[in-house]
């Protein structure tokens, strides 16, 4: 159908395209982080009602009037934050790419063992600024869902006042803990940004790419391990935390800290490790030839 029209003419067409999808990828992103928000919304709400219900049975309100209240509030942060998320990830995912830049068919696959890359995309990188926006956010949501509750353990304030049948703290420091592992995989992602752009300066990072190049391609550019690496570890240092409920406030005991400790240390050691070696990947990058605002596909 393209083959009657001008060269002026397809271009214009092409620019549509773009144009278009750069508008879908606008729409996506907004849905993807509202959905993130509403995820956030619900584990807040859900603390809330149960706060609430805790509070009115402690000053002589029916237990049983707040029954179907509470058992909402608790299934609603069992899984559909959860779920919320997902999307939300999907959204965000496939609309950065597409407001910043273009997916298309690889012309030239690599030369790989696992299946040849058929798309590839080329997108703008976020800002210095944008880029720590988003690390700032994440340390706020994260300060909220895991710091407000290991506070409480050792200072017996609120949510730790809250009666066990309405303790809502375990939803927050799971999904809490998630997102200090997102937040952690974006602070390592900005420093490899900068690393990689310091390489660029100084002209080591080209499209020949360095020493072991087909390695750090594989790891740093196909798979993105050094990202992966340091959010699981960011998710392992923000569970290690759990070891310490119960050892302050007023029931804990010096014995019952020495016990925590171990685990405690032991999960958190693994979680620096993961993280530290996820930040030495990432400075790699340079190696392997490709530039940072572009991926490939899996198959």
């Amino acid at each position: 159908m393209t083959d009657n029209l001008t060269g002026s003419e397809l271009e214009q067409r092409k620019a549509n395209v773009v144009a278009s999808n750069h508008a879908l990828g606008r729409v996506l992103s907004i849905i993807g982080v509202s959905l993130a928000v509403f995820a956030l919304l619900i584990l807040l709400s859900g603390g809330a009602a149960d706060t609430v219900a805790d509070i009115s049975v402690n000053n002589g309100a029916d237990r049983d009037s707040f029954k179907d209240v509470v058992a909402l509030a608790r299934n609603a942060m069992l899984a559909a934050p959860g779920l919320v998320l997902l999307f939300a990830m999907c959204a965000l995912v496939l609309g950065e790419q597409l407001r910043r830049g273009q997916v298309k068919p690889n012309p030239n696959a690599p030369d790989t063992l696992l299946p040849s890359a058929s798309n590839v995309s080329d997108f703008a990188v976020l800002s210095y600024r944008v880029h720590a926006v988003w690390v700032a956010v994440g340390l706020a949501v994260s300060a909220v869902l895991v710091g407000i509750p290991v506070i409480s353990w050792f200072t017996g304030s609120w949510p730790s006042t809250v009666r066990f049948d309405y303790d809502f703290t375990g939803f927050w420091i799971i999904y809490g803990a998630i997102a200090f592992g997102i937040t952690v995989a974006t602070a390592v992602s900005l420093l490899k940004k900068a690393l990689w752009v310091r390489r660029v300066s100084v002209g080591t990072a080209t499209r020949t790419g360095g020493p072991g190049k087909r390695f750090w391609r594989w790891v740093d550019y196909r798979w993105r391990f050094d990202i992966w690496l340091a959010g699981i570890g960011g998710l392992l240092a923000a569970l290690s935390l759990v070891f310490l409920d119960g050892t302050g406030g007023e029931f804990g005991t010096p014995a019952l800290l020495a016990a925590a400790l171990p685990p405690f240390v032991g999960v958190l050691a693994g979680g620096v490790l993961l993280i530290v070696l996820g930040a030495l990947a990432a400075a790699q990058f340079w190696r392997s030839g490709e530039a940072l605002g572009s991926g490939e596909s899996l198959a």
